[in-house]
């Protein structure tokens, strides 16, 4: 994927490794749910998958203060290797079985970096543990998954964040402030976009988001294939589906876990909706049609008729033109943001806006312009450095200490497990579903 093109995520992950642990404190607090650590305690973490996504957040957790990687667990020789060099605990222990990891008792917490149908097993029995957890999205890929893996996480009173780092960014604080402000009137379509598209398609990255050629040492000998796919189906070694994993349903949701989740979570963030009432899916393979299952387009429309909102959201990975954004449509405002800006517009309605339109032509048209091509600036754009927040990992290991909900904590995670699998049925059983309240299942 050429640089221009690379999600912010991937940049994120990596300002992070580099940025160490001395940021501002933490906004909007929560309450404790159980007794404080000692502040001066070292914390023992386990990273279990430190592939792709998971060698970041190794990184991101040791650079927060008293914080101690002590093992490492990955089905991959290559990605144990470099995380063992990146690891600043020179005594980091390698532990090829997950289980015996979660029953350490050096470990306090657990950080769950695989394939999304290892989540559930993973969550639960660090749980039982009474291990504290830092687990990626989407966090699961079944319904009934989801709820015994908030069951075990509110038994065993034990901390949990899903990783959906936007909480954790500048620019989505400000767009809730903006919208908990009430400056945008009444706010009924929320439309958001992730488009992306390179050379190469997308998922097609081995052990790290910019490399897009198999590692030449890839075999039965360096992977533990049939430890990988103990709770999947059956098939011969296929290194593809190992470290590509999200192109095949045996192993994911396809967009709706990697994509859509963060934007719909984003939105829940700001306007905190929950779960929608129905959802309408379309999708299908359009233009990467032979190197996956999953469809490389994924368009939802959710509904929350009470609310007088529906949330949008549309993916494709052929063009980019669009690139990624959420649109709050207000009645009073209009505001955009992403992990890269947050700005308004006043509404396009009114008479005053017109005369900013006759402006932004008169500019164009001086340069030899079309002044129909002429772009109105917004009133309002953040600024780098305005708002303060700390990094989603640190957000997450503090409350570690204090027993303090983080940001995405596990109804959170439940809320967005429940948005995109809606989605994910809608498309198989092409139709509309809702959620049942009461009894909690998508009809």
């Amino acid at each position: 994927m050429s640089k221009e093109n690379v999600m912010p995520r991937r940049k994120f992950l990596r300002n992070l490794t580099a940025a160490g642990a001395g940021l501002t404190a933490a906004l909007h607090g929560a309450p404790a749910i159980l007794g404080q650590r000692n502040p001066s305690e070292v914390i023992g973490v386990a990273c279990v998958g430190v592939g792709t996504q998971g060698h970041y957040l190794l990184q991101n957790a040791q650079a927060v203060p008293n914080t101690e990687i002590r093992i490492i667990c990955d089905l991959y020789t290559g990605n144990v290797a470099r995380a063992q060099k990146l690891t600043k605990n020179s005594k980091v222990r390698v532990v090829h079985e997950w289980e015996k990891v979660v029953q350490d008792p050096d470990i306090d917490v657990v950080i769950i970096a695989t394939p999304d149908f290892w989540h559930p097993p993973m969550t639960i029995a660090a749980a039982a543990a009474k291990k504290d957890i830092y687990v990626e999205k989407g966090w699961c890929t079944k319904l009934e998954d989801a709820k015994a893996m908030r069951k075990a996480v509110k038994d065993n009173k034990v901390v949990l964040q899903l990783g959906h780092h936007y909480n954790s960014l500048p620019t989505f604080h400000k767009a809730r402030d903006i919208f908990r402000s009430g400056a945008l009137g009444k706010v009924p379509l929320v439309r958001t976009y992730i488009d992306r598209t390179s050379e190469y398609p997308e998922w097609k990255v081995y052990t790290d988001y910019g490399i897009h050629e198999m590692p030449k040492d890839a075999g039965p000998d360096t992977i533990d294939w049939e430890r990988f796919i103990a709770h999947a189906p059956k098939r011969p070694f296929d290194a593809e589906r190992f470290f590509t994993w999200r192109r095949y349903w045996d192993y994911g949701t396809g967009i709706a876990g990697d994509l859509l989740s963060h934007l719909w979570d984003s939105v829940n963030m700001v306007m905190g909706m929950g779960i929608p009432e129905s959802a309408v899916t379309h999708g299908g393979l359009y233009f990467w049609t032979t190197d996956r299952e999953v469809p490389d387009q994924w368009t939802v429309l959710y509904d929350y008729p009470k609310q007088n909102l529906a949330v949008h959201f549309s993916c494709t990975f052929h063009n980019v033109h669009v690139g990624e954004m959420a649109q709050y449509l207000g009645r009073d405002l209009t505001l955009e943001v992403s992990p890269e800006f947050c700005r308004t517009y006043s509404p396009e309605w009114k008479p005053d806006y017109w005369k900013k339109v006759g402006q932004a032509r008169d500019a164009a048209r001086k340069i030899g312009l079309n002044p129909q091509d002429a772009a109105v600036p917004p009133d309002y754009s953040f600024k780098e450095g305005e708002l303060q927040v700390t990094s989603h990992m640190e957000d997450f290991l503090p409350c570690v200490r204090s027993r303090a909900l983080p940001r995405c904590h596990v109804d959170r995670a439940f809320e967005e497990a429940a948005a995109l699998l809606m989605s994910v049925e809608a498309y198989r059983q092409e139709r509309k579903v809702r959620w049942d309240p009461v009894k909690e299942e998508i009809v």
